[in-house]
């Protein structure tokens, strides 16, 4: 007699995959419960057991391992809880009431068109491919024909395949990141029958091993190795699998991706930017070349040993560039090729070609490099010349307009055509030439003084010599101990001991002869005075005229007026003689 209800089996997946030795494989079976009947069916137990005969494989070795549980389709308040579970005194998984609580019930109800689900989860399953069969153990009574509670169980068998799988799978490498700089092999391994011809391609389509099928053998599901040499780079191998002599029969394709740890690449490679492992630095590939970036996006820096390069330039389209012709270095600025700046605390080298040198600041002195030699200028782009400042010049001869000391206020040298020009405070009035002997061909001066300002000093106009005293205005004395002159002009004439004239004694202004201190001759521009006895052996000739004195009076004798005897009144004038009397004296010419 058939059950009272009525049973169906779903796997998951559809069909189950046998285990493989050190492959284990899980799956699930639904068992599903239906009461076909208008009315309820009262059942006490539903038994799954798993019987192994001798053409079936068992679904599991380990039952124990196996989730297992029970669902209705639909509840009412008044049934009990149920329970599923394996039972080891009947060897089976069993469907009850809940004996937790106790139950209301003496048996549990399934009402017209119910149904129940029996879940066996995680299921271990065994080894070997085939049938495995579940018997299927219900004890029910009611239904349509209200059958009473039957004292054993009706029979019921499900049953559902195992399958090895029959096509290749599992394609993989055994590591997939290789080293080839540490020579780490590249193992790939499948699993599949034996019974198929296998192929192994590279990234290219090459053929790089095979693998055909065992001749004569049972089939039978193993697992294959493949050992060669690390790839340089990320390459992707592809598994064929054919039956033997296919042909040109489309076959089986799996597919695995290994990576080297350090790729190599002979065509080069396209990329955005390339980041550092471990201090995350960016290198960018711009449109116009590669940019360094630290890592919070701001430019970083380039590093190296050795850099080989046509031309370097600033950050920006505008900034600076430097190209390197064969014969150095050249800077630049902006777009064109306007030579630049070249700015650096310190240059090193053996020797430097250029137009001129400034200072790093605008509006600074600068040397200019012209065919005869250098030239300095201060304040840049004017074309005034500078100064130059240096502790010590060596050098086999100078150019200058002038030289001065440091300090601009101090004394210089100026270099006309004439000669040298000396000055002093650092402006145009003359200065001092100290030295302790001047060898020369020639000395022109205005006056030439003693080392001290309050020395005699000599004065040159235009008439001759002028020699003055004490640093001042007058004049002073000229020693030396013979004077051989042509002529000799002085305002006032001293000589100690004798004075021997030869030739014409010329006396302009008048003369004083004394001796010891007395007066002795005295001539004036209209007299001529005598003291003391004068005795004229030979003449005396005077220009303008000539006057005696006397205690009492004196006779004056002018080209003009005659002879005038003072003190007298005997007079001659121009050859007539006179005599004047009275008070005021009256002239009576005789």
């Amino acid at each position: 007699m058939p059950s009272l209800l009525h049973y169906e089996i779903v796997s998951n997946p559809t069909s189950l995959r046998a285990s493989l030795t050190g492959e284990p494989s899980l799956g699930t079976v639904y068992v599903i419960v239906s009461n076909t009947h208008q009315s309820p069916v009262v059942w006490d137990y539903i038994d799954v057991a798993m019987p192994l005969l001798a053409l079936s494989s068992n679904l599991t070795d380990d039952p124990s391992a196996v989730t297992a549980s029970i669902e209705r389709t639909y509840q009412s308040p008044r049934d009990d809880a149920l329970e599923f579970a394996w039972d080891n005194d009947n060897d089976c998984f069993r469907a009850q009431l809940s004996r937790t609580p106790v139950p209301t019930h003496r048996n549990a109800l399934l009402p017209a068109h119910g149904a129940l689900v029996l879940k066996l989860e995680n299921i271990p399953v065994s080894e070997g491919a085939g049938l495995s069969l579940l018997e299927i153990r219900e004890k029910a009574g009611g239904g349509d024909d209200n059958l009473a509670m039957r004292h054993d169980h009706y029979t019921t068998h499900l049953g559902l395949a195992k399958q090895t799988p029959r096509v290749p799978r599992s394609f993989r490498p055994q590591k997939s990141l290789l080293n080839g700089d540490a020579n780490e092999p590249l193992v790939l391994q499948w699993d599949g029958p034996n019974d198929l011809d296998y192929a192994i391609l590279d990234q290219t389509g090459a053929e790089v091993h095979r693998e055909p099928a065992v001749p004569g053998a049972a089939a039978a599901h193993q697992e294959y190795s493949w050992k060669t040499s690390a790839p340089k780079r990320g390459t992707t191998y592809t598994l064929v699998a054919k039956a033997p002599g296919a042909g040109q029969q489309r076959g089986y394709f799996l597919t695995t991706t290994v990576h080297a740890v350090v790729p190599e690449f002979e065509s080069g490679t396209r990329t955005l930017w390339v980041e550092g492992t471990v201090n995350k630095g960016r290198v960018t590939f711009a449109a116009d070349g590669v940019e360094a970036h630290r890592p919070n996006g701001s430019l970083g820096r380039v590093t190296a040993d050795d850099v080989t390069t046509r031309v370097v330039q600033g950050l920006t389209d505008s900034a600076g560039w430097i190209t390197f012709p064969d014969r150095g270095v050249n800077v630049y600025h902006g777009h064109d090729a306007t030579p630049g700046v070249l700015t650096a605390a310190r240059v090193d080298a053996e020797g430097v070609d250029t137009t001129w040198v400034g200072r790093r600041e605008a509006g600074q002195g600068w040397i200019e490099f012209t065919e005869p030699g250098a030239t300095l200028y201060k304040d840049d782009g004017r074309q005034e010349r500078g100064t130059l400042t240096a502790d010590k010049v060596d050098v086999s001869g100078v150019n200058t307009t002038w030289v001065g000391d440091r300090d601009g206020g101090k004394g210089w040298v100026e270099f006309p055509q004439s000669g040298i020009n000396v000055r002093k405070d650092g402006g145009d009035a003359w200065g001092n030439v100290a030295a302790d002997k001047a060898d020369l061909n020639g000395i022109n001066t205005k006056w030439v003084q003693g080392r001290g300002t309050g020395d005699g000093w000599i004065e040159f106009p235009p008439e001759g010599v002028r020699v003055l005293r004490d640093g001042g205005h007058d004049l002073g004395a000229v020693i030396a101990g013979k004077a051989n002159l042509h002529e000799l002009h002085t305002v006032e004439a001293r000589v100690s001991g004798e004075a021997h004239v030869k030739g014409l004694l010329t006396v302009g202004g008048g003369m004083k002869l004394s001796h010891d201190g007395e007066r002795m001759f005295v001539t004036m521009p209209d007299r001529i005075i005598f003291y003391g006895i004068n005795e004229f052996k030979k003449w005396v000739s005077l220009e303008r005229g000539m006057a005696v004195s006397f205690q009492t009076g004196g006779v004056s004798m002018t080209k003009e007026n005659g002879v005038l005897f003072r003190g007298s009144d005997v007079q001659i004038q121009q050859g007539q003689l006179s005599i004047s009397t009275g008070n005021p004296p009256q002239v009576r010419v005789l």
